[in-house]
């Protein structure tokens, strides 16, 4: 670590001291509990954390009030919309007039959503994130190159900003000139550095590289994580090819934190039980599906004492299986698919892995891709291709009615660009009969 990462580093900490240690304490807990997961004392603290948390609700937030506290299938599975159109009733009577701290989701595919949290679950929610961060490389002082549509987000205070030690890159300025103005401060930039953004702007980043058949670059680039969307194993490959850094997807969301993220060199996901209770429920009961199975990936917060988020469905779908290490199996997210809203169903009503997606990949000549699906059996790809139209039109069709259907109905789009959310990040599939 060069000197001024390391004044960086040693203010974070001493300012944390100063305001009572409160990131240092989580941030043990975490490590402890984390690397110590396969064990019994893990079960029986997070057991703690758990009922602590559901005896707080039913004392305090009258939305929980009349509910058995002793068992968490006794408490309803809530969502998005519920918290937002009940929130005056599940937050807690005891943290309303206590400082706490907003966090909102930009509304990208629906509504705007804020929740409040309080300043205990801030500190837990940091602590996750420096730690989560420290296991595929990154550790606080190194610079931070930040790919995100930094309008929809409030910027940080000047101290906030030296500590964490940040370089915003707006993803809505992500043209060729940008990325080559990148990739030239990258390479100038002899500190120690990490990236982080929505795995989009990777995947734009590696194919200009391609495009230009560029050498490695040397630049000193310790780690580099995606999140937001599903991150393409091939572009993973490309970053590893051109930076030499193994990139890791992180599953995360705003209203909650850090959820879980993949381990150096491995597609499943480590999920973040210290913090976090996560279960895999059917889409048609409330009841947990069977390992291996895909269902609704719902979440209870163990940390946020303002607004109790217990059994939180996130909108999203995955799933949880159990994989060996060091002689213990524990229980990983294998697969994280993203929204309900954005799965795309065969014309037989088969939910299809987003997986699908890599298949275009073969045709070179695809930039960008949006697949859509209109009705039960009719599809629209939106293609920004680098001829105006593909040579292999009929070809394309017929390989994606193997996966659709015989009876698929498939019409080409060509586009000049895929538009981007007010989020910035990039709907690779877009699902209108779910909506």
């Amino acid at each position: 670590m060069r000197v001024n990462e390391r004044i960086r580093n040693i203010s974070f900490w001493s300012l944390d001291f100063i305001t009572g240690s409160s990131v240092r304490r989580h941030y043990r807990d975490i490590k402890n509990l984390i690397e110590g997961s396969v064990s019994q004392k893990f079960s029986e603290k997070q057991k703690q954390y758990l009922d602590s948390l559901l005896k707080h609700s039913v004392d305090t937030s009258e939305y929980y009030r009349n509910i058995n506290p002793s068992n968490l299938q006794n408490f309803p599975v809530t969502n998005k919309e519920i918290v937002r159109s009940s929130y005056d009733n599940i937050q807690s009577i005891k943290y309303k007039h206590k400082k706490k701290v907003s966090v909102s989701t930009s509304g990208s595919t629906g509504a705007s959503f804020t929740v409040y949290q309080d300043l205990n679950k801030k500190a837990r929610n940091t602590a996750d994130i420096i730690y989560f961060s420290e296991l595929c490389g990154f550790h606080i002082g190194y610079k931070l190159f930040y790919l995100r549509f930094w309008s929809m987000f409030k910027k940080k205070n000047e101290l906030e900003s030296f500590l964490q030690n940040i370089t915003p890159i707006d993803v809505f300025a992500l043209s060729q000139n940008s990325i080559k103005d990148l990739i030239d401060i990258l390479k100038s930039d002899a500190s120690n550095k990490g990236m982080l953004g929505y795995a989009s702007s990777f995947d734009k980043i590696c194919k200009y590289l391609d495009s230009i058949d560029s050498k490695p670059i040397d630049c000193n680039l310790k780690s580099v994580i995606g999140m937001s969307e599903r991150l393409d194993p091939l572009t993973k490959l490309s970053m590893k090819k051109y930076f030499d850094v193994d990139m890791v997807s992180r599953y995360s969301n705003a209203e909650n934190g850090m959820i879980a993220q993949q381990p150096i060199g491995k597609e499943y996901f480590q999920i973040n039980w210290a913090s976090y209770y996560v279960e895999i429920l059917s889409f048609s009961s409330d009841n947990s599906v069977e390992p291996g199975e895909l269902g609704r990936i719902v979440i209870t917060d163990l940390f946020n004492y303002n607004t109790p988020m217990i059994r939180y469905d996130t909108g999203d779908i995955g799933i949880m299986d159990y994989v060996e290490e060091k002689g213990i199996s524990k229980p990983v997210l294998t697969k994280i698919e993203g929204r309900k809203m954005d799965m795309i169903r065969s014309t037989s009503g088969e939910i299809l892995s987003t997986s699908i997606l890599l298949v275009i990949n073969k045709y070179k000549e695809v930039k960008e891709r949006q697949i859509i699906q209109k009705t039960n059996k009719e599809y629209v790809f939106r293609l920004k291709v680098l001829n105006d139209t593909l040579e292999s039109e009929n070809q394309f069709i017929e390989e994606f009615k193997e996966y659709l259907g015989e009876d698929a109905i498939i019409k080409l789009e060509y586009v000049p660009e895929i538009p981007l959310l007010k989020s910035g990040k990039q709907q690779a599939i877009v699902n209108e009969v779910m909506v």
